[in-house]
């Protein structure tokens, strides 16, 4: 989901006082905030310096599956601030938040991708699909078209047959842009399989319990 406000890179850029951190290697990034205390007390130790905690308020939060602040830790991780750089743990909450609609994101992600041997890149393929599965399991309905989209991109090669399957139950649970997408993805899907693909869909939608609100 969008939020209006101030990232990590759009704070420190505003911040004359923070303008040597602003010049340390921090990426541009979009105006995506949230109103969340806790948000804004991250936001306030970046400002103050305080990077340790900037990560440890950033981390409840993108555990939370808070996309601004999973973006926000990537930024950091990627850095070098308040830990040292991992680029492995900040391509994995980079992909969280571009799944979660954070286009800036998306070219963080490509950044780290070359930085990391491919075994790496697959380990952390794994941990997105299993951090998406489990909210699908624990019934988040916007787990379901990131789930789909996770087939799109993060994989070595977009697998359609799976996007199609995920993307028509997000279309089935009546979720915004679901159907668009779920047509799209049919678009690239062999007719020869379009039956058994939606009789997989209709088995795995009939076994989700998804809490609408």
């Amino acid at each position: 989901m969008w939020r209006s406000g101030q990232t990590v890179t759009s704070v420190l850029a505003s911040c004359a006082v923070c303008l040597c951190i602003a010049l340390s290697g921090l990426p541009a990034s979009a105006q995506i905030g949230s109103s969340d205390a806790t948000f804004n007390e991250a936001i306030q130790a970046v400002k103050d310096r305080n990077y340790r905690h900037a990560v440890k308020l950033f981390s409840l939060q993108a555990d939370n599956n808070q996309h601004d602040a999973q973006y926000n830790l990537a930024l950091l991780l990627h850095a070098g601030k308040g830990t040292p750089q991992d680029f492995a743990a900040a391509l994995n909450w980079s992909w969280a938040a571009h799944l979660g609609g954070i286009e800036a994101a998306e070219e963080l992600s490509d950044e780290l991708t070359g930085y990391l041997p491919e075994d790496s890149v697959e380990e952390v393929r794994r941990l997105v699909r299993a951090r998406l599965k489990a909210r699908i399991d624990d019934g988040d309905p916007a787990a379901i078209p990131q789930f789909a989209t996770y087939h799109l991109l993060m994989l070595e090669e977009p697998d359609y047959d799976s996007a199609y399957i995920w993307f028509s139950i997000a279309a089935a649970l009546g979720l915004d842009g679901a159907m668009v997408a779920r047509d799209e993805a049919r678009e690239n899907v062999e007719d020869e399989k379009i039956v058994e693909l939606q009789q997989q869909a209709g088995t795995i939608y009939e076994s989700l319990d998804i809490k609408l609100d």
